[in-house]
């Protein structure tokens, strides 16, 4: 169990860093561009929330295969009986409906690997109502974390 907590708060560390650091990218870029660009500034800001998304799914999702195939924490089981073992692209996959919150159950952590899920979970709600709270004050015309603003 220690192990899932250590790999936990790395993740949401590493995660946490990547995304303020990609919110800060985009604020500093719209402070710096011209002040009627909102719709580019829109686009950008979904483009960037969007990656950053994506790539933070990915860093859980290099945390599950490590968790199960290196440290054997747990397993992610498919709840289908004669489905094959999850290959990488299941992994992630499950990473990105974990994330977001979705959900779907078609794939099962049990062991310590249920602590990382949990914790990819209300992460992934903290980031995205964040991404949302940013996404709002671009649409105000904002660059909210510019010292500008």
């Amino acid at each position: 169990m220690i192990q899932a907590i250590f790999i936990s708060a790395v993740v949401v560390a590493l995660c946490s860093a990547i995304h303020y650091l990609t919110l800060k990218r985009v604020s500093d870029a719209i402070a710096s561009g011209p002040a009627k660009a909102r719709g580019r500034h829109l686009s950008m800001t979904i483009g960037a929330i969007t990656v950053a998304h994506v790539i933070e799914a990915l860093v859980y999702t290099f945390a599950f295969v490590w968790a199960v195939r290196g440290l054997q924490l747990g397993d992610l089981a498919p709840s289908a009986a004669d489905a094959p073992p999850p290959s990488f692209m299941d992994y992630f996959y499950f990473s990105l409906v974990n994330f977001t919150t979705l959900g779907r159950g078609d794939l099962n952590p049990d062991g310590h690997l249920r602590f990382i899920t949990g914790i990819e979970a209300f992460h992934g709600f903290l980031t995205i109502t964040a991404s949302g709270s940013f996404m709002l004050q671009v649409m105000g015309g904002k660059a909210p974390l510019s010292e500008d603003s």
